[in-house]
């Protein structure tokens, strides 16, 4: 059977690999097709309906874009596509029973992990026998009753028997080091109350039985890496998307680490690197220097949240001190380190989250990004809120009112002031997020340590001028609510005019993160790489891949076959994959920044983010969050009062119930139905409290004889706005006229609504 397979492309879909090498080593034929981004809708769509496979599977990994891949399969189904749909993740298995009541046109669920289920769901299909014979699914009723599960599935013990992942397309590079995600173990011992990856592993313990934690051998991880390092040049970085790099006792992790730096090199490859992510009580000084000397480059710590109430209301079973030393012991041996902070969750203070900014300042060296933790479908944190009455939304995106209401206001004035700076792509934060790993890849595989030297402190200067601004501004939003949290017009106006100030701070970083990057790819073009591998593959090499390509699936069989003929003798080759050809996304080298989803935390910060690249094409502004798959609208006519003066705007009008719209060709519109809401920065909130619904407004430039002309996109027709920028701006309604001198210059724009405020920018150097 023909089975394509859509998800997210950000640096490999590792979960759409092993689906893929399943399903190929059954005898199945598969594609793979990108999804990041809505404005991708229908190219994705038209593919699947001109090819026409049997079977298209979703792969939903980020719950805020659940309602995109829902939606394209409705669109699907709309078009005429008559095959079977179906879908897997944490988020479908937790809520397999409402998306399967919604009329979402899917066919089933798979439950959990899927390599299993799918190769016998398209056994099933292809031989004509019941889907409820396949273990492991959810399926809708076809009496009207309510959806059903099949028989539990354990979890795969031994994960040494899968299949190599098949690799559809050449591997990213980071400034010019191929990057290789690669997955090590599968499972989490913690059960911190918001996290869906240690609720997603409880549960399928508790319904088909299973370890809660399984490692592949470290002899099976070096043959992978072995081959893959060979056929990307002889060097690689590679990122374990493991749930836990790191073990729970220290002595494990070392003796792990060293025996898959010790398999690897017995095949002799290049210079190699190690990326991966932990939890903060699994490291110490001894073992940071450790693995430092075996070649981890970048460790992602689980964090989230310094305030010792505040974590153990988060049930992350971390002491604050472990925390510190963590951090500080990556510091001391050059490991880069970053994190993210969960600055707010329901039970939050005042007092907690002054106690997360003070971390933020005592760790300047090292990055952070910063948002609300969510409560994502099936957590303790989601169940507990709704027993309380707090929880609001659906499974497609709940929402939530932190108890102290100062706090609650705190988020709301985060929430709209620092949108772009902390969750668009290309945001400040995503971006210096980039500096200390790319002085780590430079210092791993580049051969010149003393002309590194001032550009690493460079970069650390600049991470730490960004995070100590982060901090201060956060301590004017805290000062804000404070002195002002009961005079709402106050509140609004500052509210926006913080956005504003932090915009134009934003256009300062940007133009040094650009330099700095320029500067340290300029440091790799012009400096040898450090090159350890033989001239030619050891005898041992050559008989792994003629090994492995007798077991594998056609992708990694195709690469193994070339290993094995011509004997790696480029440098410059990558994996030729069978599925190479069919992804549908755009290609580009060294670019930086993340794309973490906007204010999440918990198992979406830990999926295919670190780093991204190439990165997704712009979501076409804040439209991507909007209860509506964008469209460009006519820009409503300017009204309402100057920005800064006077009452706020009259009323926005109420807006509909809960739909998408799905656009056709002919204009039609096809409702969606479905409650969606981008919780962490715009659900509508209670109007008891200011800025209960800013509004989404984006930027669209077109360049004219004169300038660029500037549109102001989205947002009630009852605004008010002030633009600021560099160069000349004429005009005061929603269309100006500007005429920047330089590509750093930006232009940007402060809304305020009765729902809220909200700030669009744009450089020069982004307009086409």
């Amino acid at each position: 059977m023909r089975l394509f397979l859509i998800g997210a492309d950000h640096e490999e879909n590792l979960g759409l690999c092993m689906i893929a090498a399943a399903a190929e080593g059954a005898g199945h034929q598969v594609e793979v097709l990108a999804f990041n981004d809505i404005s991708w809708l229908d190219r994705v769509v038209s593919e699947v309906l001109s090819e026409q496979p049997e079977v298209v599977g979703l792969s939903i990994q980020f719950q805020h874009r659940t309602h995109a891949f829902l939606g394209l399969a409705r669109l699907l189904r709309h078009r005429g596509y008559r095959g079977h749909i179906t879908c897997g993740g944490q988020l479908p298995t937790a809520a397999w029973r409402e998306i399967l009541s919604d009329g979402w046109g899917l066919s089933s669920v798979v439950l959990f992990e899927g390599e299993r289920t799918i190769v016998e769901l398209l056994a099933a299909l292809s031989e004509g026998r019941a889907l409820t014979e396949v273990p492991g699914l959810a399926l809708p009723s076809t009496d009207g009753a309510a959806p059903l599960r099949t028989a539990a599935r354990r979890l795969e013990d031994d994960l040494d028997i899968q299949p190599f992942a098949r690799r559809y397309r050449s591997h990213t590079r980071h400034i010019g080091v191929p990057f290789i995600p690669i997955m090590g173990s599968r499972g989490c011992w913690g059960r911190c109350s918001y996290c869906s990856i240690s609720t997603h592993y409880h549960d399928a313990r508790a319904r088909g039985g299973a370890r809660l934690i399984r490692h592949r051998s470290p002899e099976n991880i070096a043959e992978e890496m072995a081959l893959l390092c060979h056929l990307a040049g002889g060097s690689a970085v590679f990122c374990f998307h493991d749930d836990n790099f790191l073990l729970p006792r220290p002595g494990d992790s070392l003796e792990r680490v060293r025996a898959i730096r010790e398999a690897v090199d017995a095949y002799g490859v290049g210079t190699i690197g190690f990326i991966g992510k932990c939890r903060p009580d699994s490291v110490t000084r001894e073992l940071a220097r450790e693995l430092r000397q075996l070649g981890v480059v970048r460790m992602f710590v689980g964090v989230e949240n310094v305030s010792q109430p505040g974590s153990d209301r988060l049930d992350r079973r971390v002491r604050v001190e472990q925390v510190h030393e963590a951090l500080e012991a990556f510091r001391e041996v050059g490991i880069f380190g970053c994190y993210n902070l969960l600055l707010f969750e329901p039970g939050a203070t005042m007092a907690d989250v002054e106690e997360n900014v003070a971390f933020i300042r005592a760790h300047a060296s090292q990055p952070i990004n910063f948002c609300r933790v969510e409560p994502y479908t099936g957590t303790p944190l989601a169940r507990d809120l709704a027993a309380r009455g707090n929880l609001n939304g659906s499974y497609l995106g709940y929402d939530y009112r932190i108890d102290d209401d100062q706090v609650e206001l705190l988020f709301r004035v985060c929430a709209a002031a620092f949108r772009e700076r902390n969750f668009a792509p290309s945001g400040v934060h995503n971006r210096y997020m980039g500096l200390g790993y790319h002085v780590g890849l430079l210092d791993r595989f580049y051969d010149d340590p003393v002309g590194l030297a001032p550009l690493a402190r460079e970069s650390e200067a600049l991470t730490r001028a960004i995070a100590l601004e982060t901090a201060d501004f956060i301590d004017e939003a805290i000062a804000l609510v404070r002195e002002a949290s009961g005079d709402r017009d106050r509140v609004e106006r500052e509210a926006g005019l913080l956005a504003l100030r932090i915009s134009a701070a934003d256009r300062r970083r940007h133009a040094e993160l650009d330099e700095l990057y320029a500067a340290l790819h300029g440091f790799a073009e012009n400096t040898p790489r450090i090159d350890t591998r033989p001239s030619s593959p050891t005898p041992r090499l050559v008989q792994l891949a003629k090994r492995v390509a007798q077991h594998v699936s056609v992708g990694m069989w195709l690469a193994a076959s070339t290993l094995a003929a011509q004997g790696c003798n480029d440098r410059n080759s990558v994996p030729n994959d069978a599925g190479a050809d069919v992804v549908k996304t755009d290609t580009g080298t060294d670019v930086w920044p993340v794309d973490p989803p906007p204010m999440d935390q918990g198992p979406d910060m830990y999926q295919d983010i670190w780093p991204v690249d190439p990165p997704p094409p712009p979501d076409q502004g804040p439209d991507m969050y909007r209860d509506i798959w964008p469209v460009d609208p006519a820009p409503p006519p300017d009204s309402g009062p100057d920005y800064f003066g006077g009452d706020p705007p009259p009323p926005e009008p109420e807006p509909g119930p809960g739909a998408l719209l799905l656009p056709e060709p002919d204009g039609d519109r096809v409702a969606v139905t479905g409650h969606f809401r981008d919780t962490a920065a715009r659900a509508r909130r209670s109007e008891d409290l200011p800025l209960f619904y800013p509004p989404v407004v984006s930027l669209k430039a077109a360049v004219e004889e004169r300038g660029i002309r500037v549109t102001l996109l989205g947002g009630p027709d009852a605004i008010g706005h002030r633009w600021e920028g560099d160069g000349i701006i004429e005009g005061e309604g929603r269309e100006v006229l500007w005429q920047p001198e330089a590509d750093e210059d930006q232009i940007r724009v402060g809304v305020r609504s009765r729902g809220g405020v909200a700030v669009a920018s744009l450089r020069k150097k982004d307009v086409g």
